[in-house]
């Protein structure tokens, strides 16, 4: 069994920088086809906010009601995975930032337990980072550690999903404590407060480093290749 601490990325703007439009057409898609609307993705913040959230926020702002949209979010997001996976470019390997692969490499050699924390449901997860050629890390196990997009519309809900099915996984109970969420938003250094887990702030999405310090990360980098910082805050429980 890998060593604690778990560590928890999140995906667009930590491990993948932007530039593929898959995922927000796949949004807008699912809109249209299932929705009968627009699916304008203006209307929302999409930033750090799962795909339940995204998308019932996008179509409240079409004027439809929950009464409508609650039942058929599954079926969305359904669509949406489909839709990625059918859709996606064959490679995102330019997609992936910079230090990513060279730290995934070596929190693997150093047998640590890595797992996802994001907004993404998990077949969009799975397809984007196989796409990007830096799956493999986190399919080392039975199942995948995480706490996806389709588990719930608020971002703090996450990482307790992913602690429950890290102790599945992992065969013992993981401590929020034993938990280091990385990302690159002011919603992913909230929900680790929210859990008591570490955290970690990127600025490589649409935050500034200035802009993350507000929320006051344990540790702010301007991107993942500070490897002997990364590397010593990761261990210092380990």
């Amino acid at each position: 069994m890998p060593r604690l601490p778990l560590i928890l990325f999140d995906i667009d703007g930590t491990l993948l920088g932007s530039g593929d439009p898959t995922h927000g057409q796949a949004v807008t898609a699912a809109c249209q086809e299932l929705f009968g609307v627009a699916g304008d993705r203006r209307l929302v913040d999409m930033s750090g906010r799962t795909d339940r959230y995204i998308l019932t926020k996008l179509l409240l702002a079409h004027g439809l009601t929950l009464e409508a949209i609650e039942p058929r979010l599954p079926e969305a997001i359904a669509y949406m995975g489909d839709y990625v996976a059918r859709e996606l470019p064959a490679s995102l390997a330019e997609r992936v930032l910079p230090g990513v692969a060279s730290l995934l490499d070596e929190l693997i050699a150093r047998d640590l337990a890595l797992g996802l924390v994001t907004g993404n449901p998990p077949r969009i997860a799975e397809s984007k980072l196989r796409a990007a050629g830096i799956w493999a890390p986190f399919a080392r196990y039975d199942a995948v550690i995480g706490g996806f997009g389709d588990h719930s519309h608020e971002r703090n809900d996450l990482p307790p999903v992913a602690l429950a099915s890290a102790a599945r996984v992992l065969g013992r109970p993981v401590a929020s404590a034993d938990a280091v969420i990385i990302g690159d938003t002011p919603h992913d250094i909230a929900c680790a407060r929210a859990c008591g887990a570490r955290t970690i702030a990127v600025a490589t999405g649409r935050y500034g480093a200035e802009q993350l310090r507000v929320s006051e990360p344990d540790l702010l980098l301007s991107d993942l290749t500070d490897r002997e910082a990364l590397l010593d805050f990761l261990l210092r429980s380990a």
